[in-house]
């Protein structure tokens, strides 16, 4: 009975072990490009589970009074704090934000929950949200107003409804639909003095740069939407029933099928996220701010390149895992504000609106001397 217990208590450690250096890889896995290991990524995007095994081995040493592996295991989570922070950031709010703070909001908007009018009858429940938040600046992806039928959500409509935003620029995209403008947009009561596109070759998807006149700052801000998964509604809808109801066959089935959809992304991602990182390399304004749908984890490449010295809006004031995707049970935060280190934010919050298929997200930016 001694030896077994002895060799359960071995098992045990050995498997615990084994978790802590998953969870040491999975932590610093954003290091490397998809682009020379295709299967780090997957690591980094499941990270909240590795780290939920070893918080039950924690638990389970705490509980038995096995301090050794207690300190063991504290010494890694330590050293995987970073990415910890990444993930499950910890922050109150600020009740009193200082007055000189701008409000910026970024959003998925999926074409307005496809292009429904708004009227004050019958007001599109995106477009009053963006009203009622009383933004400085909103950044779009997915933007797209109709331009054949009144019926439907148009530019026009846009214009009246965002009245206090009187400066706006719209980065159009490829698309299937000729009677759409569709792309990336941002409204701001403040002037746009330029914008351009960045070189991010993908089909509905792009990158752009504008400079803004923040009180007489010179800010560079990059609006983002990088390469999604393309998973369809289909498949979505079998991930979500394969969550409610497991079945070992059909999800060996759909993991080697989602991994041949969301290798390739990585790697585009990958390349996309190289591009816009060097971008703002050589950006020389004093003040940047990055957002958008980057349609990848806080693990990710592409965030990890992207982000580089710049801080994460949610990741200093926010709380929690900030899920801003919601649908199908896919819970990853993908979407981001950014912020150069001579900013500093508050209150970064993912609203709750579930007309799209991403949440809103929107912080308090104050710029610093």
């Amino acid at each position: 009975m001694r030896k077994l217990r002895k060799y359960l208590r071995r098992l045990l450690i050995s498997i615990a072990y084994m978790g802590l250096i998953v969870l040491l890889i999975s932590s610093f896995s954003n290091r490397v490009s998809p682009l020379t290991n295709i299967y780090l990524p997957y690591l980094g995007l499941f990270f909240p589970i590795i780290l939920a095994f070893n918080l039950l081995f924690f638990l389970l040493w705490l509980i038995t009074g096995q301090w050794k592996q207690v300190g063991v295991t504290l010494l890694v989570f330590v050293i995987c704090g970073g990415a910890i922070s990444a993930y499950f950031p910890l922050h109150r709010r600020t009740k009193n934000v200082p007055e000189d703070c701008i409000k910026i909001l970024t959003y998925n908007v999926m074409r307005f929950d496809y292009l429904k009018k708004h009227t004050s009858d019958s007001p599109n429940p995106i477009v009053q949200y963006v009203i009622d938040q009383d933004p400085d600046i909103v950044c779009f992806q997915e933007f797209a107003v109709s331009t054949s039928s009144k019926r439907q959500l148009t530019f026009s409509d846009l214009q009246t409804a965002f009245n206090r935003l009187p400066y706006c620029r719209i980065d159009t995209l490829q698309f299937p639909y000729s009677s759409q403008v569709f792309g990336l947009a941002i409204f701001s009561k403040f002037p746009i003095l330029s914008l351009h596109s960045l070189p991010i070759k993908s089909n509905f998807n792009g990158s752009f740069i504008a400079e803004l006149d923040i009180r007489g700052r010179k800010v560079c801000l990059i609006n983002n939407h990088l390469e999604s998964n393309k998973i369809s509604a289909d498949e979505r809808t079998d991930y979500y029933n394969l969550t409610k109801d497991p079945d070992t066959q059909k999800l060996e089935t759909f993991t080697h099928f989602m991994f041949q959809r969301l290798t390739p992304a990585f790697r585009i991602r990958a390349k996309q996220g190289e591009l816009i990182s060097s971008v703002i390399r050589e950006n020389t304004h004093p003040y940047v701010i990055v957002c958008g749908d980057f349609n990848d984890t806080p693990l990710s490449y592409a965030r990890y390149k992207i982000k580089g010295d710049l801080k994460d809006a949610f990741v200093e004031s926010g709380s929690g895992m900030g899920i801003t995707f919601n649908r199908h049970r896919f819970l990853f935060r993908i979407d981001y504000i950014l912020h150069s280190k001579n900013i500093k934010a508050y209150n970064c919050t993912v609203g709750r609106l579930k007309n799209s298929d991403h949440y809103p997200v929107w912080t308090y930016l104050q710029f610093q001397e």
